[in-house]
């Protein structure tokens, strides 16, 4: 059955899909091989309230960050693609990865995971994941919930501006100092990741981000 949210639960999902939509932008992105003036490791954004951190090997691209009064969108990439040489570090497995940071005073995710292992199930949820907006460009393989986190793993067969980036993408959102936090992790089209290596990815990247606001 489609997904039919009460008021709690409509209000929830409402949160969570203005950060997706923030994360959709993670497509427009510049070439690998681009070159930024700085390789911040972490940056403080949502009124510098929340420090976003990928694993190693992993740095901001100043650029590309958006922070305002709606939420904030950042982008993590490849050290060594950001400054253009090897010699800046490289992680273990090289990925395009995204956080989005929603409005504060939003309402917890964690009492509506199950509201939304149904909602991403169904075309509404897929059509909010899929790149164009269309439901059957999306599969959605697993979606589970762990310490108050949910994580989904899906592919979407829609083509993406920018980095050429593999159709399967891990995603991850959890609460957050009064905020919604989405985390995602796609691999690349010439160095795809395998489902574990994303699995792995995601997990460390949300360890990191939440270790970085203890």
């Amino acid at each position: 059955m489609p997904f039919q949210p009460g008021t709690t639960r409509r209000f929830a999902v409402a949160a969570l899909l203005a950060a997706l939509t923030v994360s959709g932008c993670a497509l427009d992105l510049p070439t690998e091989g681009a070159a930024a003036p700085a390789l911040p490791m972490r940056i403080a954004v949502a009124e510098r309230s929340i420090v976003v951190a990928g694993p190693q090997g992993f740095c901001i691209d100043r650029p590309a960050a958006r922070d305002g009064p709606g939420g904030a969108f950042v982008l993590l990439g490849s050290c060594a693609a950001i400054a253009g040489t090897a010699a800046a570090g490289q992680p273990v497995a090289p990925a395009v990865l995204t956080a989005s940071v929603s409005a504060a005073g939003v309402q917890a995710v964690a009492p509506q995971l199950p509201a939304l292992n149904d909602y991403f199930r169904s075309a509404a949820g897929r059509a909010a994941l899929s790149r164009s907006g269309r439901a059957a460009t999306v599969a959605v393989q697993r979606a589970w919930a762990n310490g108050g986190v949910f994580f989904l793993a899906a592919s979407d067969a829609s083509g993406a501006r920018g980095q050429r980036v593999q159709p399967e993408f891990w995603r991850a959102v959890f609460d957050l100092k009064g905020r919604i936090v989405t985390l995602n992790v796609t691999g690349l089209q010439t160095r795809p990741l395998g489902p574990e290596a994303g699995r792995a990815t995601l997990e460390a990247f949300v360890r990191q981000v939440q270790r970085e606001n203890r």
